[in-house]
Protein backbone atom coordinates (compact mmCIF):
# COMPACT_ATOMS: atom_id res chain seq x y z
CA UNK A 1 0.00 0.00 0.00
CA UNK A 2 1.08 3.34 -0.70
CA UNK A 3 1.37 5.58 2.42
CA UNK A 4 1.19 9.04 0.03
CA UNK A 5 -1.34 7.95 -2.01
CA UNK A 6 -3.49 6.86 1.10
CA UNK A 7 -2.78 10.46 3.10
CA UNK A 8 -3.19 12.30 0.29
CA UNK A 9 -6.70 10.60 -0.58
CA UNK A 10 -7.84 10.57 3.30
CA UNK A 11 -6.62 14.14 3.17
CA UNK A 12 -9.06 15.00 0.23
CA UNK A 13 -11.86 12.90 1.77
CA UNK A 14 -12.24 14.27 4.92
CA UNK A 15 -12.43 18.35 3.34
CA UNK A 16 -14.93 16.94 1.03
CA UNK A 17 -16.61 15.54 4.21
CA UNK A 18 -15.68 19.04 6.12
CA UNK A 19 -17.68 20.57 3.31
CA UNK A 20 -20.50 18.45 3.24
CA UNK A 21 -20.83 18.79 7.38
CA UNK A 22 -20.58 22.46 7.00
CA UNK A 23 -23.06 22.68 3.85
CA UNK A 24 -25.74 20.13 5.32
CA UNK A 25 -26.11 21.96 8.85
CA UNK A 26 -26.27 25.45 7.78
CA UNK A 27 -28.53 24.35 5.18
CA UNK A 28 -30.48 22.76 7.32
CA UNK A 29 -30.93 25.17 9.43
CA UNK A 30 -31.78 27.89 7.26
CA UNK A 31 -33.79 26.39 4.70
CA UNK A 32 -37.58 26.12 6.81
CA UNK A 33 -40.81 25.59 5.02
CA UNK A 34 -44.47 25.95 6.60
CA UNK A 35 -45.56 22.93 8.05
CA UNK A 36 -49.30 21.52 7.86
CA UNK A 37 -49.78 23.18 11.53
CA UNK A 38 -48.25 26.32 10.16
CA UNK A 39 -45.36 25.78 11.94
CA UNK A 40 -42.07 26.15 10.10
CA UNK A 41 -40.27 22.79 9.80
CA UNK A 42 -36.94 22.00 8.80
CA UNK A 43 -37.34 19.46 5.37
CA UNK A 44 -33.82 18.32 5.56
CA UNK A 45 -33.41 17.70 9.50
CA UNK A 46 -36.85 16.04 9.49
CA UNK A 47 -35.57 13.87 6.59
CA UNK A 48 -32.79 12.80 8.10
CA UNK A 49 -34.65 12.18 11.64
CA UNK A 50 -37.10 9.53 9.54
CA UNK A 51 -34.18 7.80 8.17
CA UNK A 52 -31.45 7.86 11.37
CA UNK A 53 -33.69 8.92 14.27
CA UNK A 54 -31.63 12.14 14.99
CA UNK A 55 -30.65 14.31 12.34
CA UNK A 56 -26.68 14.63 13.95
CA UNK A 57 -26.62 10.82 13.49
CA UNK A 58 -27.85 10.95 9.74
CA UNK A 59 -25.07 13.61 9.38
CA UNK A 60 -22.72 12.13 11.12
CA UNK A 61 -23.45 8.46 9.52
CA UNK A 62 -23.31 9.95 5.80
CA UNK A 63 -20.27 11.93 6.28
CA UNK A 64 -18.50 8.80 7.04
CA UNK A 65 -20.01 7.00 4.57
CA UNK A 66 -19.07 10.12 2.00
CA UNK A 67 -15.23 9.83 3.41
CA UNK A 68 -14.91 5.95 3.40
CA UNK A 69 -16.39 5.78 -0.10
CA UNK A 70 -14.27 8.99 -1.33
CA UNK A 71 -11.16 7.56 0.05
CA UNK A 72 -11.67 4.70 -1.96
CA UNK A 73 -12.11 6.02 -4.52
CA UNK A 74 -9.67 8.63 -4.77
CA UNK A 75 -6.93 6.04 -3.53
CA UNK A 76 -7.70 4.20 -6.67
CA UNK A 77 -6.62 7.64 -8.14
CA UNK A 78 -3.19 8.51 -5.91
CA UNK A 79 -2.31 4.71 -5.48
CA UNK A 80 0.96 5.62 -7.65
CA UNK A 81 1.68 9.40 -5.96
CA UNK A 82 5.03 9.60 -4.55
CA UNK A 83 5.15 12.94 -4.68
CA UNK A 84 5.93 13.91 -0.94
CA UNK A 85 5.00 17.58 -2.11
CA UNK A 86 1.02 17.02 -2.88
CA UNK A 87 0.96 15.99 0.94
CA UNK A 88 1.48 19.58 2.01
CA UNK A 89 -0.86 21.02 -0.55
CA UNK A 90 -3.62 18.59 0.81
CA UNK A 91 -2.83 18.71 4.25
CA UNK A 92 -3.04 22.76 3.88
CA UNK A 93 -6.54 22.32 1.89
CA UNK A 94 -7.77 20.07 5.25
CA UNK A 95 -6.76 22.65 7.71
CA UNK A 96 -7.92 25.50 5.66
CA UNK A 97 -11.70 23.67 5.16
CA UNK A 98 -11.49 23.03 8.97
CA UNK A 99 -10.98 26.73 9.59
CA UNK A 100 -13.63 27.90 7.34
CA UNK A 101 -16.21 25.43 7.84
CA UNK A 102 -15.81 25.76 12.09
CA UNK A 103 -15.93 29.87 11.27
CA UNK A 104 -19.22 28.88 9.08
CA UNK A 105 -20.75 27.30 11.56
CA UNK A 106 -19.72 29.49 14.64
CA UNK A 107 -21.36 32.40 12.16
CA UNK A 108 -24.54 30.81 11.31
CA UNK A 109 -24.84 30.20 15.39
CA UNK A 110 -23.95 34.13 16.40
CA UNK A 111 -26.25 34.87 13.32
CA UNK A 112 -29.12 32.46 15.26
CA UNK A 113 -28.71 33.81 19.24
CA UNK A 114 -28.70 36.84 18.00
CA UNK A 115 -32.31 37.00 15.94
CA UNK A 116 -34.39 34.54 17.89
Amino acid sequence: MNKIGLILSTNLSAAIAIVFLTVITITGELYKVAGANGKMVSPIKDFLKALFGHHWVGKGVLAIVLFVILSGMLYLIFRKQNNSQSLAWTLSLLTYTLILGTVAILGLSIYEFTNF
